[in-house]
């Protein structure tokens, strides 16, 4: 079973919700993400997405606070790959700040899903390679073991 400590970003970009959405669109770009978990205390209250940043530019708001997605779940890092994939298709949340003890250690995005996804099947393809390149050699081993030729030499 995976679980999301193997998968989740360990550095996760954080800003205050007392910041400028200005302040959070220079800190989005420098750091070449897309969002980023609001803290207070080391503990996350919001997630503020590159889409919040956008609408609080139109709407000509000021401050984090007034444009962050407040609605986020935690998870732990003990949760489960299987557990998230379904919150990400139930619950349409991209993002999930991973907390332990009371503190923010990583964030799991779609993103990272996608990625591990694409490793086990990476892993799985490999494991069918070799498999079937043990069974290749058996078989001719077999083959040629059970031949006239291999009977006379082995024989």
């Amino acid at each position: 079973m995976i679980r999301i400590r193997s998968i989740m970003t360990r550095d996760v970009i954080t800003i205050s919700k007392n910041s400028t959405v200005r302040e959070a669109a220079q800190l989005m770009a420098s750091k070449s993400v897309s969002s980023l978990v609001v803290v207070e205390r080391n503990k996350p209250v919001a997630v503020v997405s590159e889409r919040d940043i956008i609408k609080g530019v139109v709407s000509k708001r000021k401050n984090v606070r007034d444009v962050m997605g407040r609605e986020f779940m935690v998870v732990s890092p003990q949760a489960t790959f299987s557990g998230i994939s379904r919150s990400l298709k139930e619950k349409k949340i991209k993002r999930f700040p991973v907390v332990e003890n009371g503190r923010l250690v990583g964030l799991i995005t779609e993103t990272d899903m996608v990625e591990a996804t694409r490793d086990f099947t990476r892993f799985h393809q490999i494991v069918q390679e070799v498999i079937l390149a043990i069974f290749g050699f058996a078989t001719a081993f077999f083959l040629f073991y059970f031949s006239p030729v291999g009977a006379s030499i082995f024989g």
